[in-house]
């Protein structure tokens, strides 16, 4: 029998995301829980942004759950708001941008997973 593991987003407390200021996540699913992937809650600000950073790795694949961004990856912007998905891929420089008056919110899958 396996285990289900089942991750709450309304469950445990916001974390300010170890490189970004004012940036906050929730880790929902870890290597522990998938040896593939791992998912965080991340919560973008009105005004704020994720810097421009690269996953060497790994694809990183945003799902918006609310609000309005815009999706840099590397010189290219596009507009990213709920509903939208985008896979970002291996190795390149990206960043999000809040443009909207609400928080954005997004479910940031990473595969294989970040340590």
């Amino acid at each position: 029998m396996f285990p289900i593991r089942i991750a709450d987003t309304t469950a445990g407390e916001w974390q300010e995301h170890p490189r970004f200021a004012g940036i906050w996540m929730k880790p929902l699913l870890t290597r522990a829980d998938n040896a593939l992937a791992n998912v965080s809650l991340v919560r973008v600000p009105p005004g704020r942004e994720v810097g421009r950073h690269i996953h060497p790795t790994q694809v990183e694949t945003v799902y918006i759950l609310t609000g309005r961004s815009i999706l840099t990856v590397g010189d290219t912007e596009a507009p990213l708001e709920a509903g939208q998905i985008a896979a970002i891929p291996i190795g390149a420089e990206h960043a999000l941008r809040n443009v909207g008056a609400e928080p954005v919110e997004l479910l940031a899958f990473f595969t294989p997973p970040i340590s």
